[in-house]
């Protein structure tokens, strides 16, 4: 369902300061047809980090297991309130797996 405005309508809403001042944190990305969940995790912990330390770059390089980036997604938000919005999703594959991180309570709209 393209060229609907579904994009356009979400990223006027995760912009939003009252949305924003609601999260600890906000992360948005976007996913292709043909994506690594390792990439999407990746790609989560980049954004959920403001400022990265030259500790968290280096991790960033590491070849990391799926297993060592839910556990650094889930030492980063722990049990904060948070909002990542994942974009563009094709296949619901792309939500259903970060969301087995560890016990992290996960909520679909």
């Amino acid at each position: 369902m393209g060229g609907l405005g579904k994009t356009s309508l979400a990223k006027k809403l995760y912009n939003h300061y009252k949305v924003q001042s609601h999260f600890y944190c906000c992360a948005w990305v976007s996913v292709s047809q043909e994506y690594k969940t390792e990439d999407l995790l990746r790609r989560i912990i980049k954004s959920v980090i403001k400022t990265p330390s030259e500790d968290d770059l280096k991790k960033m390089e590491m070849r990391l297991t799926m297993d060592d980036l839910e556990g650094w997604l889930y030492y980063l938000l722990g049990s904060r309130r948070y909002l990542v919005v994942i974009d563009d999703v094709w296949d619901l594959e792309a939500w259903r797996k970060p969301s087995r991180t560890k016990t992290m309570e996960v909520e679909y709209c």
